[in-house]
């Protein structure tokens, strides 16, 4: 998984782009203060967007309709 510099403490906004690629595609931030999931599950493994991730206990949503 590739690691690069944070921008967090140049640019605050920074903060949810970085954790969100961080949790869809695996990127590693040095020294990002909160670097944790922030859309996925924490029982979440892997990234869903490299395709090796495990999903777990997934249900169907179905219409009220």
């Amino acid at each position: 998984n590739p690691r690069i510099p944070s921008v967090f403490w140049i640019l605050k906004s920074a903060d949810f782009q970085e954790r969100e690629s961080f949790d869809m595609l695996g990127i590693s931030y040095e020294f990002h203060p909160r670097l944790k999931p922030i859309l996925m599950p924490e029982s979440w493994i892997g990234w869903p967007t490299q395709g090796d991730s495990i999903a777990p206990n997934f249900y169907e949503i179905k219409d009220a309709h």
